[in-house]
């Protein structure tokens, strides 16, 4: 049994950093941060954070929520064929390849897998059809628990700063959140399946395999904070989450496949609430967007006096040592006007207004740390339209 133990451990370490999908996920996250901060530069002449950063943000979290379902995983000797994790890693690798963080979405693969063992007869993908509707539906349960779980813990974290177009040709400001996650399941593969695949080697009768996942998530806020949208996106996960955790009890209980019926109806829910929030979000009054509440703060860069004066995205700079501001433009040569001291007026989205001020010094003047909704600092940054 000890042996048995050490042997299966050892498996699960290999099956860990041999994993291609851990490394391309590695890759597509530095190229999407060096995205990132070209665009930002671009945009506002300044990144808000480091490209390490994102690739921390891929890994650390999703390890975290990992460990925490692959004993969930274990628990219920969640069993899958070796056909079946290298048609899902495989999968899975081509949406990565993508670079499109929104197609990052375990149902997709899994409602192809289970479409190619259901209504494929070839003895080719005999392999998927041993995976059965409690296990299959079980993995989908437990990946869409995984996205639950990060986008209420992490959604609203680590945004980037964006410009867009409205349909009347006026720059609107927004919060970006282009994450990818990675999602390492620990899954158990029969150690028969195995040989099958590498008849040169012994396994014992069921050996623990990290399965990686990777989940994506892309929103523009634009209408709202974030902290108020992301509600509506996290209810729509848990109704999706508790309909697969449904569908998975009725193929336990009955021992039914025909259950499998209700993974593309998991993926249609899951586009469709999803979909209904982000059209809520774009009927709304852009929140980001110079007015009669002055210049909007679009964000704020760290260990700079915007960050020290309790400056937050959402919030609009008003008056300039009573001076009204409507613009980047006007808010510089207002307190170049009111040296060596700097009295913000500033007003929230609820029309709430706060004092922020503190000594303004010669070299403050470009060193502010404000991102203001404003014309890119780069003329030929392309910048969509809002629809």
């Amino acid at each position: 049994m000890g042996v048995e133990l050490l042997d299966g451990i050892g498996w699960t370490a290999i099956s860990l950093f041999a994993s291609p999908i851990l490394w391309l996920a590695i890759l597509v996250s530095f190229v999407l941060s060096m995205r990132r901060v070209k665009r930002e530069r671009n945009l506002f002449r300044s990144r808000t954070r480091s490209k390490r950063t994102d690739v921390f943000e891929t890994l650390v979290p999703g390890l975290v929520v990992g460990l925490v379902l692959s004993i969930v995983s274990l628990s219920l000797r969640l069993t899958i064929s070796t056909e079946f994790l290298l048609g899902l890693m495989g999968l899975t690798g081509l949406i990565l390849l993508t670079g499109v963080i929104r197609f990052n979405l375990p149902l997709w693969p899994l409602v192809i897998l289970a479409g190619i063992g259901w209504f494929v007869t070839d003895d080719r993908v005999k392999g998927l059809k041993d995976v059965g509707a409690t296990d299959l539906l079980l993995l989908a349960a437990l990946s869409l628990a995984a996205e639950l779980i990060l986008l209420a813990w992490r959604g609203k974290k680590k945004l980037s700063p964006s410009l867009v177009l409205s349909k009347r040709g006026r720059y609107i400001g927004g919060l970006s959140a282009n994450k990818l996650w990675l999602i390492p399941f620990v899954v158990l593969v029969p150690g028969s399946s195995l040989e099958a695949w590498i008849p040169q080697w012994s396994f014992p009768e069921f050996v623990p395999i990290v399965l990686f996942l990777p989940i994506g998530f892309s929103f523009l806020f634009t209408g709202q904070l974030p902290e108020q949208l992301i509600r509506p996106l996290v209810q729509g996960r848990l109704i999706t989450f508790l309909l697969a955790v449904l569908l998975t009890a009725g193929a336990f209980l009955t021992g039914q496949n025909e259950w499998l019926y209700g993974l593309p109806v998991l993926l249609v829910v899951h586009l469709i609430l999803h979909q209904r929030t982000k059209r809520w979000n774009r009927s709304q009054t852009p929140l980001f967007l110079n007015g009669k509440r002055g210049v909007v703060i679009l964000g704020t860069l760290p260990e700079k006096p915007a960050s020290e004066m309790g400056l937050v995205p959402g919030e609009a700079i008003y008056k300039v040592n009573g001076e009204f501001v409507e613009s980047e433009k006007t808010f510089y040569e207002a307190i170049q006007k009111h040296k060596p001291y700097l009295r913000l007026e500033v007003m929230n989205h609820n029309g709430d207004v706060r004092f922020a001020q503190r000594a303004f010094y010669e070299q403050d003047h470009h060193d502010l740390g404000i991102l203001f909704v404003s014309e890119p600092g780069n003329t030929r940054s392309k910048i969509r339209t809002l629809q």
